[in-house]
């Protein structure tokens, strides 16, 4: 049987170069994590310092304990793709173009992904009631959002929301201008914004329920996520079948740590009238 070790190691990279590239939940997360993942059901450590306490100096310092605090992720997800293919030179010569088999797996995998971390919603600190946005409307609605993520002390630069593409409409024709993609390839980054002071990122992944898609905010902090390429394999042949076949697996977890620093604000489109 004939070992397809290169091509596999190929097809994993590319599942990373992907979700590199692509991933909202590589770029808006935490992902400084310790640990091995070798399957679904391990955990990960995220490991920080306590904030010290600041009291007024009277001539006596004293100096107290600050313990690491640590917070413990589960990887919980385990997502895989399969199909079969003809000739795996032709598949070789295929991997890294646009429309390549394992260049849309690698994507859908990468969607897979960022709906689960953006499917955290409700862990979010704050909660907005739904507002309908318009042109007329949408600078205030992501104001009040900054605002309150500054009132948990995030600071400017620090601050990242993800809006579904009908919110970017919106703001360009508040006229409100973005850099392009910031390294960011296909659909993912808008830039970050001078008028905003925040990034800003473009999703179809965002949780929805009838009209309304509940949009996220926060900091780099306050999601955790973590994930492995457990295996790329190319199967000589089928059984039952001269077929061949790739197939391969992705670990993952993600939870929120700092639920004060992220907040959701359900959003119905409300047309493009300014």
């Amino acid at each position: 049987m004939a070992t397809y070790n290169s091509i596999e190691k190929i097809i994993s990279a590319e599942i990373l170069r992907t979700n590199e590239d692509n991933l909202l939940a590589n770029r808006i997360c935490n992902t400084s994590f310790t640990g091995d993942i070798k399957n679904k059901g391990d955990s990960v450590t995220f490991i920080g310092l306590a904030d010290p306490t600041v009291y007024d100096y009277t001539g006596t310092l004293t100096y107290e304990d600050v313990d690491d605090y640590s917070t413990v992720l589960y990887v919980n997800q385990d997502k895989a793709f399969s199909f079969k293919v003809k000739d795996i030179e032709e598949l070789r010569s295929s991997v890294g173009l646009r429309d390549s088999q394992t260049k849309r797996a690698s994507y859908l995998l990468k969607n897979e992904v960022d709906s689960f971390v953006f499917g955290l919603y409700a862990d979010a600190g704050y909660t907005y009631s739904a507002v309908t946005v318009t042109p007329a409307n949408i600078l205030q609605t992501i104001a009040e959002i900054k605002q309150k993520l500054e009132e948990a002390n995030v600071p400017d630069g620090r601050t990242w929301i993800v809006i579904p593409p009908f919110m970017k409409t919106k703001l360009m024709l508040a006229g409100i201008k973005f850099q392009i993609n910031n390294g960011v390839n296909g659909t993912g980054a808008v830039g970050f914004t001078d008028e905003l002071g925040c990034d800003i990122f473009v999703s179809n992944q965002l949780y929805t329920s009838g009209t309304s898609t509940y949009m996220l905010a926060g900091s780099y902090s306050s999601i955790a996520y973590a994930e492995q390429v457990l295996e790329t394999q190319v199967i000589d042949r089928m059984e039952n079948s001269f077929d061949k076949a790739v197939r391969g697996r992705l670990v993952f977890g993600a939870k929120v740590i700092k639920p004060t620093e992220l907040v959701c604000c359900p959003v119905i489109d409300g047309g493009n009238t300014i």
